[in-house]
């Protein structure tokens, strides 16, 4: 072979390669081939529901050219808190906490989202799920996903009439404290609930936002009412049950426990689901009002850090009944699926029975819903609640006196911390 056909062999060769990679720059597969750059989001779902939302993220960046690198973790506020801090936030963080939205709010580090929901839009979402640091100001959060508190689950065999009975005594709850760093927790919520159920939405109001001393003798009975509901063993053996697994009582052959108060995503770690029904809270909990119609909720708040054109296409996206529905149908016969505040999700979308449909009719009706208040206060006010919470459990025969008054003092140091701000409304 001469020298001029190796020369002209070897620049064909070298041109070969130069097509290959100069196809795979402008080719590639289906996600990249269009790519317009890409966004980071940082949210809590792990397992079944981070796949589900990984699924969700992929659809997206097949339609729109824009790559999702998502992080899923458990220790969210540890890990946004480390990565804001060293001037790297995620793009979009989806906060579980109304509260925590606030805080970064009013530190400036959230994009303002007004025009993110369209106009025409703008009323698939009540108030409640849009939050403000003031009335009338901006909006710096969207809930993508919402779940139901004010209610009370049991194995559906049992028969509706017997639940009373059971709610009266104390060993008849499942109960579990223990969530890792966020131990306490579900003790906030019962306090939370019972002074809804109880003193309505208004007194509710005026404390979750600041205003009511947690000395005020309507907070105290909320909290008395608690203590007396266990026995001594009930409540001890909760402070070392975890709440994933503090209902799977419920369905034992002999069941230890028939009732668990908990939110609506419980039911999708129970062993069997379909055998969970539920009751609103008001008809069970001791000295509520029985025709209260007030319903605790919670959200998952998707918020903006990094304020890009690509990170509000993502927003859209989120926030749209279209994306919702999507995910709400991928999620179809598996144990967990989300539930939603957009009013223009479709029943169907959110659940296979009807306890789910029943769950998602109740997130629409806004004028009855208040978010969770400890999830609405500032991360120091809702940390000492978790705590006093853990110490009133752990000794029901001793006064909650002392530790309201520790509680109210820190209110009344947080109420004078700019940023440690309280949001203005908590319910719609």
């Amino acid at each position: 072979m001469s020298a001029a056909t190796r020369s002209r062999q070897a620049t064909a060769a070298v041109l070969g390669l130069w097509l290959v990679v100069l196809c795979a720059l402008t080719a590639g597969d289906t996600g990249v081939r269009q790519s317009r750059g890409g966004v980071t989001v940082l949210a809590t779902w792990t397992g079944a529901e981070g796949q589900a939302f990984r699924e969700l993220l992929d659809a997206f960046t097949r339609d729109h050219g824009i790559h999702v690198d998502y992080q899923g973790t458990t220790a969210l506020r540890e890990v946004l808190s480390s990565e804001v801090d060293s001037g790297t936030p995620p793009d979009i963080a989806v906060l579980p906490s109304s509260g925590e939205l606030a805080a970064y709010a009013r530190q400036g580090l959230l994009a303002e989202l007004d025009g993110v929901v369209p106009a025409g839009r703008g009323t698939a979402y009540g108030g409640l799920w849009t939050p403000r640091l003031r009335a009338g100001g901006p909006v710096y959060g969207i809930a993508v996903k919402a779940d139901l508190k004010s209610i009370v689950w049991f194995d559906r065999h049992r028969p509706a009439s017997t639940l009373p009975a059971l709610a009266a005594d104390g060993r008849q709850w499942c109960v579990g404290m223990g969530g890792d760093a966020t131990s306490g927790w579900p003790g906030t919520d019962w306090i939370e609930d019972l002074l809804l159920q109880q003193q309505g939405r208004s007194v509710y109001q005026e404390w979750a936002t600041g205003g009511l001393p947690w000395t005020d003798p309507r907070v105290e009975r909320a909290w008395r009412s608690w203590g007396s509901l266990f026995g001594k063993d009930t409540a001890r053996a909760a402070l070392t049950t975890d709440f994933r697994t503090a209902g799977a009582g419920l369905f034992a052959p002999d069941p230890p426990c028939a009732l668990e108060h908990q939110g609506s995503f419980i039911r999708g770690g129970y062993p069997r689901p379909a055998d969970a029904d539920f009751v609103f809270s008001a008809g069970l909990l001791p000295r509520a009002d029985r025709r209260s119609t007030a319903r605790e909720v919670s959200g998952d708040f998707a918020a903006v850090f990094r304020d890009t054109p690509r990170a509000r296409e993502l927003m859209r996206y989120l926030a749209s009944a279209d994306a919702q529905r999507a995910w709400g149908r991928k999620t179809a016969g598996r144990s967990a699926h989300p539930f939603f505040a957009n009013r223009d999700v479709p029943l169907d979308a959110q659940g296979d029975d009807a306890v789910d449909r029943r769950i998602a009719t109740a997130l629409r009706d806004s004028a009855s819903l208040c978010l969770d208040a400890s999830d609405a206060m500032p991360t120091r006010m809702r940390l000492a609640f978790q705590r006093a919470a853990l110490t009133y459990l752990s000794d029901t025969t001793e006064r909650p006196d002392g530790l309201l008054r520790s509680l109210e003092k820190v209110r009344r140091r947080l109420r004078g911390d700019p940023d440690q701000p309280w949001l203005s409304t908590v319910c719609g």
